[in-house]
C-alpha cells in the first residue's frame, strides 16, 4: 500500500491509501525466446549461467554472450590450466554475432598461441572493451591486431608490450586507455593522445620507459582525468586540455610540470617523492605548478609544495610566493618525502584556501623540521597568527606523536577553526596513545581548552583502530587502482 496526502475541504492534508502496483512474477515468461536470448547475452557469462541453469530452453544461452570476464577473482580460484581450458572452450563454442568485453587475469608465457587466436575471434566479433592483465610480461599487441580495433572504447593493458603501427587507422573510438608496467616510448603516447580524440581517460602507471608525458589536448572534447604514476623516468609532465577535471601526478619533482587551461579542475593530488640524487629540485618549477591550477576544489599534496613556497628571497627580494586557491575545499598534506616542512608552513599555506572544509594531514613517520630559523623567526609568526578558519570544520591528523612541534599545530588549528566540528587524532603506526591514560587525559584537557568552537569534538584513536582510513576523498581512488 502507498499512503498518499490530499486537500480536503477544510485544505487540511488527509491520508488515504491506495493499492501498490506490483510486478507479476511470471512478467518475463510472456516475452519472447529470442528477446529473452538476447537479454541473457549481455550477462557475463558467469552470471549468465548462473541465471539459465534450472531452464533448459536457456542453457544454450551463454554461448551467445557478449561479455567474456575472467577476472582476478576468478583466477584466484582456478589453475591455469583449467581457466585456458574453459576460456578456449567458450570462444569455440561462441555462436553470436558479438563480442563486447573481454577481460582476462593470467599468466601468459606458454599459451601466447592461445591469447593470439582469442584475441582474433574478439576482433572478427568487433571487440569494444579490451582488458589483458598479465601477471608477467612476455606477450605482444601487434600492430596489425592494433589497427583492426574499430569499435574499441576501453583498453587495458598490464604487463603487455604495445606495438603502435606508423599509420595508426584505429582506435578512434577509445574513451578509455590505461597502461600498466607498459614499456612506451614517448612517440606512442603522443600517437595515441593526438588520435584518439575520444578519450575521457589517460592512466599511465609503471611506465619506466617514458620520459615526456605532454598532453596537448585542446581539440578534444571529452578528456576528463589522467593519471602519471612511478614513472620513474619522467621529466617533463604537460597537461593542456580545456576539460580536464582530475590529475593524479605521483613520483619525483619533473623538470617541467605545468597544466593549462584548468578552468574545469577539480581534485588535482601531487604527491612528490624526492629520492637519491633527485631530493634538490628548483622550488620555481612548484611555484609555477600551483599558479596553474587557481580553480581547484580538492587538492592532495606532499610536502613538497608549501615548502617550495614558504616565504625566501625571490628575485633579491625575501617574501611570499603569490598564489592563491580560493576555490579550495578540500585539503589533503602528505607529509612523507618533505625535507624541511613545519606547521609554520602549512598555516602559511591554509592562509591561501579561505574556502577549506576539511583538512587532512598525513604525518606518519615524519618530524616537523623546527631548527634555528623556526625559532628565531616563525614561532613567534606563528604565536601571533590573524587569520581564522572561518569554514573549517573538520580536521584530521594521522601519525600524530604528541610531540611538541604536533601539539603546537593542534593548538593553533584548534584556536583558529570558530566552527570546528571534529578534530581527530590518528597515532602513529606501532605506537600507543594511551589516550585514556592519566597522561593522556592531560592532553585530552589541553585540547578542549585550546578549542575555540565549544561544540568542537577532539577524538583520538589508534593507528588499528582508525575507522575511516579512507575518509579523504583522493583515497577513493578516482581512477582504476591504488598505487
Amino acid at each position: 500500500m502507498v499512503r498518499i496526502k490530499t486537500h480536503c475541504g477544510s485544505k487540511r492534508l488527509r491520508t488515504v491509501s491506495q493499492p501498490t502496483a506490483t510486478l507479476s512474477p511470471n512478467i518475463f515468461q510472456h516475452l519472447p525466446f529470442e528477446i529473452m536470448e538476447q537479454i541473457i547475452s549481455f550477462l557475463p557469462i558467469r552470471q549468465a549461467k548462473q541465471q539459465c541453469i534450472l531452464s533448459s530452453d536457456f542453457r544454450s544461452s551463454t554461448h551467445i554472450s557478449r561479455r567474456f570476464l575472467f577476472g582476478r577473482v576468478f583466477s584466484k580460484r582456478r589453475s591455469r590450466e583449467s581457466i585456458v581450458e574453459l576460456v578456449d572452450h567458450l570462444f569455440a563454442t561462441h555462436r553470436g554475432l558479438y563480442i563486447d568485453a573481454f577481460q582476462i587475469y593470467i599468466d601468459p608465457v606458454g599459451i601466447e598461441n592461445f591469447i593470439q587466436k582469442w584475441l582474433e575471434i574478439c576482433r572478427e566479433k568487433r571487440i569494444q572493451e579490451l582488458e589483458l592483465f598479465f601477471v608477467d610480461s612476455g606477450f605482444t599487441l601487434t600492430a596489425d591486431f592494433l589497427n583492426q580495433l574499430f569499435r574499441l572504447s576501453t583498453l587495458k593493458l598490464v604487463h603487455c608490450n604495445l606495438e603502435l603501427p606508423v599509420n595508426l587507422l584505429s582506435l578512434a573510438n577509445l574513451r578509455n586507455l590505461i597502461l600498466w608496467f607498459v614499456p612506451l616510448k614517448d612517440e606512442n603516447i603522443h600517437t595515441l593522445i593526438s588520435h584518439c580524440r575520444q578519450l575521457v581517460t589517460v592512466d599511465l602507471l609503471y611506465c619506466t620507459e617514458v620520459v615526456c608525458v605532454e598532453i596537448y589536448a585542446r581539440e578534444h572534447k571529452f578528456l576528463k582525468r589522467v593519471r602519471v604514476a612511478r614513472c620513474k623516468n619522467v621529466e617533463v609532465f604537460v597537461v593542456d586540455s580545456a576539460t580536464i577535471e582530475c590529475v593524479h601526478y605521483r613520483g619525483h619533482v619533473p623538470t617541467r610540470i605545468r597544466f593549462f587551461q584548468t578552468t574545469k579542475l577539480n581534485e588535482a593530488y601531487l604527491n612528490f617523492v624526492p629520492a637519491g640524487s633527485r631530493g634538490y629540485f628548483q622550488a620555481s618549477v612548484l611555484e609555477n605548478l600551483v599558479s596553474d591550477i587557481p580553480h581547484v576544489k580538492i587538492l592532495s599534496a606532499s610536502a613538497l609544495v608549501p615548502e617550495s613556497l614558504t616565504a625566501k628571497v625571490r628575485r633579491g627580494v625575501f617574501g611570499e610566493a603569490s598564489y592563491s586557491f580560493s576555490n579550495l575545499i578540500e585539503l589533503h598534506l602528505i607529509m612523507e618525502g618533505g625535507l624541511f616542512c613545519n606547521p609554520y608552513d602549512i598555516l602559511a599555506f591554509m592562509k591561501r584556501c579561505p574556502l577549506v572544509e576539511k583538512l587532512f594531514i598525513d604525518i606518519d613517520d615524519y618530524t616537523f623540521d623546527c631548527g634555528p630559523y623556526w625559532e628565531f623567526h616563525q614561532k613567534s609568526k606563528m604565536e601571533k597568527f590573524d587569520l581564522c578558519f572561518d569554514r573549517l570544520n573538520y580536521i584530521k591528523l594521522r601519525g600524530f606523536k604528541f610531540i611538541a612541534a604536533e601539539l603546537q599545530l593542534a593548538k593553533i588549528l584548534l584556536q583558529k577553526t570558530t566552527h570546528l566540528d571534529a578534530l581527530v587524532l590518528v597515532s602513529q603506526k606501532n605506537c600507543v596513545a594511551n589516550i585514556c591514560t592519566p597522561y593522556g587525559r592531560k592532553y585530552d584537557q589541553l585540547f578542549h581548552s585550546w578549542k575555540a568552537s565549544p561544540e568542537a569534538k577532539i577524538v583520538t584513536f589508534e593507528h588499528t583502530d582508525d575507522p575511516g582510513r579512507s575518509s579523504s576523498s583522493h583515497s577513493k581512488e578516482w581512477l582504476f587502482s591504488s598505487d
